[in-house]
Parts: structure tokens; sequence; C-alpha cells
């Protein structure tokens, strides 16, 4: 499955499941130590890895949009 995360509270990661786009929280302590807002991430065999690849290419895509919203 494929995640992103949307925001970290306290001990909480808040993801966005996107298979169906739903909100989901899961604690802390499942994820890698280098988490961040907006990483994307897949669900492997019980344990969340970072999709370094998508989420570099999803943050291109988000900064392309902003500079265009900007130029506007």
């Amino acid at each position: 499955m494929k995640y992103i995360i949307d925001r970290i509270e306290n001990n909480l990661v808040i993801c966005e499941n996107q298979d169906n786009g739903k909100m989901e929280e899961f604690n802390i302590d499942q994820f890698p130590e280098n988490i961040k807002e907006g990483d994307c991430l897949n669900f492997i065999e019980n344990k969340f890895e970072i999709d370094e690849d998508e989420t570099k290419s999803r943050k291109k895509k988000i900064d392309e949009l902003m500079k265009k919203l900007m130029k506007g």
C-alpha cells in the first residue's frame, strides 16, 4: 500500500492512504526516524519505507505548480 504523510502530531503519524484517499493514524514507532510531512511511503511486510523517488517527483510537481500560480 502507498501512503503520503500529511502531518506528525506527538507520537502519531497521520497519512493519506493512496488507494482509497482516507486519512489513517499510525504510531510513530512504525516509521523510519527521518520521516517528514509530504514523504511518500510504501507499506511492505508490516513496515513503512520511504519512497525517495516518488517523494522527489511529487515535490517537483508541486514546486512547478506553485511557480505557475505565482506567475499568474
